[in-house]
């Protein structure tokens, strides 16, 4: 009876080694997509575009609460309705958000929901 004494060959380490270079690639793109959409929903790494919706939707509620002066919130649905604001505006290239202004106090806060954003607190 012969033995191989000799151990793995080349041959099998590097099969290995390639099998396990691809256990870590797919699990460093997991890790990356994982942490990437955390990061992205965040208000502090807002995309300008989106805080542009959101000021453009909170300068529009304005100027709708001056003729409307007994609502709480205002749905950018009911803006774009009585034209002080076009679906053009809530949208990011190809994202197009919806969303609504909350009034206290004279005070307003835009939350808006779009398909890669959306406001913490919608």
């Amino acid at each position: 009876m012969l033995r191989n004494n000799h151990g793995w060959g080349l041959k099998e380490m590097l099969f290995l080694s390639a099998i396990l270079l691809l256990f870590v690639l797919v699990i460093a793109v997991l890790v990356s997509q994982l942490y990437g959409s955390a990061t992205s929903s965040s208000s502090s790494s807002k995309p300008n575009e989106y805080r542009k919706v959101e000021q453009v939707l909170t300068s529009a509620a304005k100027k709708y609460y001056r003729k409307n002066k007994e609502v709480d919130y205002i749905l950018a649905d009911d803006l774009i309705l009585e034209e002080y604001l076009s679906l053009k505006d809530l949208t990011v290239g190809n994202d197009i958000c919806d969303g609504y202004v909350t009034v206290d106090n004279n005070s307003f806060e835009a939350f808006i929901s779009c398909e890669n954003y959306e406001t913490e607190g919608y």
